[in-house]
């Protein structure tokens, strides 16, 4: 009985919450194919440790599930991580969207690991900086540091693609 009624509501989270989790997987790599699995991965993890978490909001414990499967791929993959150069430019017609996502990825690939979840967690999942201190296991006042270094870093990316408009 306990496992049906665990496989309704988990079943329920994942339909809520995939979508979402895939996005943040695939900002945080760049990469379709590595977002689906470290999405898949995180919400297997999240499935097995369901007993546990689902009575409090188990979408934390995802997140941190999925950017710490990130942060380990990244920490193997560390000469992946240098810049790439950027040709396209920003453009206000949606049939570029595709196109200033790619950018804006691009920009984020010049953050270190922690930085760059640190945006995304604050301002693409709109978690608040004490809920980003939580699921990245860091001070209140270094998630603050971090979130303000990382938008000093890209900011003049975001300048740049600005002036070429």
């Amino acid at each position: 009985m306990w496992k049906q009624q665990r496989d309704i509501e988990f079943e329920a989270f994942y339909r809520m919450h995939r979508d979402r989790l895939w996005r943040l997987a695939l900002l945080l790599t760049s990469d379709t194919e590595r977002a689906d699995d470290f999405a898949q991965e995180a919400l297997l993890r999240a499935y097995q440790a369901w007993h546990r978490i689902r009575q409090e909001d188990p979408l934390p414990y995802v997140h941190k599930i999925l950017v710490n499967l990130v942060r380990k791929d990244w920490r193997r993959r560390a000469l992946d991580l240098l810049p790439k150069g950027r040709t396209e430019t920003f453009s206000a017609d949606s049939a570029d969207r595709v196109a200033d996502a790619l950018i804006l990825g691009e920009m984020l690939s010049t953050l270190s690991t922690v930085r760059r979840a640190t945006l995304l967690l604050r301002f693409y999942e709109d978690l608040s900086a004490e809920e980003v201190s939580r699921v990245l296991e860091r001070p209140l006042g270094t998630v603050k540091s971090d979130t303000r270094r990382a938008l000093e870093q890209i900011r003049p990316l975001l300048q740049i693609e600005e002036e070429a408009r």
